[in-house]
């Protein structure tokens, strides 16, 4: 992937390369995202494991004629991590969505819900979550680290026996690892700390 460049990823079993949803994704994000379509959920899921210590931004439809439903897959990921935006898009209203397919949703962190004709809506929701990861700590990390590269292969963080680097620990990250998240934790505390011997 060109550096810098994020993932956007529609899943839909009925749209197609040519659909002007797509396209227009495309041509609006074009700069700055790679839009990769999937008409199954299995490619889809397969492509975000492989990229999954990269941004990206999971657009995804509730319902599928397989057996593996949309919702299901964004239950999955969310058990590997909450970093992946998804937005959800269905061609029914979410009143028309199960009572139990409503209350996953509002129970999971970072999912956004339009109609699958919605294609402003889309542009809008992508637009909100490129500054929602201007400051999150893995985006600003990585931000960090493209102006830095020759900081990337030194190793700056020990968790018992191991060492990791600086693109290491962005890896863990975005992997919500146990050391991705103790490491966030202690750079947090850390500039906390920092912030307020600044101040006094």
């Amino acid at each position: 992937m060109e550096k810098n460049k994020f993932h956007i990823i529609v899943v839909d079993d009925t749209m197609g390369e040519k659909d002007p949803f797509v396209v227009e994704l495309k041509l609006e994000f074009q700069q700055e995202a790679n839009v990769e379509y999937f008409n199954d959920v299995d490619s889809a899921m397969s492509f975000v494991d492989a990229h999954m210590s990269e941004r990206m931004i999971l657009i995804m439809d509730c319902r599928f004629g397989s057996v593996w439903q949309g919702i299901d897959a964004v239950m999955k990921l969310r058990e590997k991590t909450a970093l992946i935006y998804v937005i959800m898009i269905s061609a029914n209203n979410v009143s028309q969505l199960s009572n139990a397919d409503i209350t996953s949703l509002i129970n999971t962190d970072n999912i956004f819900f339009i109609k699958n004709t919605d294609i402003d809506g889309a542009k809008e929701r992508v637009n909100q979550i490129k500054s929602l990861w201007d400051s999150r700590f893995d985006c600003v990390l990585e931000q960090w680290l493209l102006r830095h590269q020759k900081e990337n292969d030194k190793v700056v963080y020990q968790k018992g026996q191991s060492g990791y680097t600086w693109s290491q620990l962005l890896n863990e990250v975005r992997l919500q690892t146990p050391v991705g998240r103790d490491f966030e934790r202690v750079m947090n505390q850390y500039c906390i700390s920092r912030f307020k011997q600044e101040e006094a």
